[in-house]
């Protein structure tokens, strides 16, 4: 957090061009606070720290006074963004959360997507047990730690946990080293596609997501993706998931039950064929396009 903070509050005005350059792009408002205005391009990712602050990980959730400092530090930063020249949201929640707590007019507002690698396609699984699968940061946001409470009392073979974070430690102390349960680490661009592959099912415990887009690109690999219906995810991301109101219902009694038959329906209920065709909308391509109407904006040319 402190780094952070050193880096947009020191180093991007130190470090700025400020020569023949004609447009700005900041990734982040805070990254935007130092950007001439009327050159500059922001890309709003979400606002959890005005409409979730309770919910926030990275270490902020669990620390008051950093919890205060993050949110002020965040609310100076949006207000002073939402001047730039060109305002996008990645998503049509983001969208109307700039409308509602930031005062933006809709019509400044460009929803412009991420994209995700061109290279996940699904690929045959093979024979093996069945292997339920999660990546992302480990820290209090994602919630993985009801997704090992509720594996840890079932009897499914295989929990795969992808990503690193603040979290990491007390989740594998929550995991008391139960065999079925394995952490990968972090999960090299290399063997992004394998990982996917490798699942049977993908479970997104989260939060709150500004996209989600670990959601996007388990889809594009024909997984089946499971949340939990309290999850703040956008619409458009959420109703092609699988919802369920608690995990241990889906991994706890049904299976000690012997009910596998409840989570085979789970599994059939979502549009396999309907969510890849969705999710290779994403191109980095059809990103880049709209980023580039966006510049051009800022310069007052049109494209032929």
């Amino acid at each position: 957090m402190y780094s952070y903070f050193s880096y947009t509050l020191a180093e991007i005005p130190l470090r700025l061009p400020r020569k023949e350059v004609q447009v700005y792009h900041a990734l982040t408002p805070m990254e935007a606070i130092w950007l001439p205005k009327r050159k500059s391009v922001v890309t709003f990712h979400d606002l959890f720290q005005i409409t979730a602050p309770n919910k926030l990980g990275s270490g902020l959730g669990y620390n008051k006074w950093k919890n205060i400092v993050g949110t002020r530090y965040f609310r100076y930063a949006v207000n002073v963004a939402k001047r730039c020249k060109v305002v996008v949201a990645v998503s049509e929640q983001t969208k109307e959360d700039l409308v509602t707590f930031l005062g933006i007019p809709r019509d400044e507002v460009r929803v412009i997507r991420s994209g995700i690698r061109d290279d996940l396609e699904p690929t045959p699984k093979g024979d093996g047990p069945f292997k339920v699968g999660y990546l992302g940061q480990l820290d209090r946001r994602k919630r993985v730690h009801l997704l090992i409470d509720a594996f840890k009392r079932g009897d499914l073979p295989e929990l795969v946990i992808g990503g690193t974070g603040v979290d990491e430690a007390s989740l594998k102390a929550q995991a008391g080293g139960d065999p079925r349960i394995k952490f990968l680490g972090r999960i090299p661009d290399g063997e992004l596609v394998d990982f996917y592959n490798s699942l049977d099912l993908f479970v997104f415990p989260t939060w709150l997501e500004g996209y989600g887009l670990p959601i996007v690109e388990a889809m594009a690999c024909k997984k089946p993706v499971m949340l939990l219906g309290d999850a703040e995810v956008p619409w458009e991301v959420m109703k092609r998931c699988i919802l369920v109101r608690d995990l241990y219902l889906v991994f706890g009694p049904k299976m000690l039950a012997g009910e596998e038959k409840y989570l085979e329906g789970l599994l059939h209920s979502v549009d396999i064929e309907d969510n890849y065709r969705w999710a290779k909308e994403h191109t980095w391509s059809r990103t880049l396009d709209k980023y580039l109407e966006a510049y051009e904006e800022v310069l007052g040319v049109r494209r032929k």
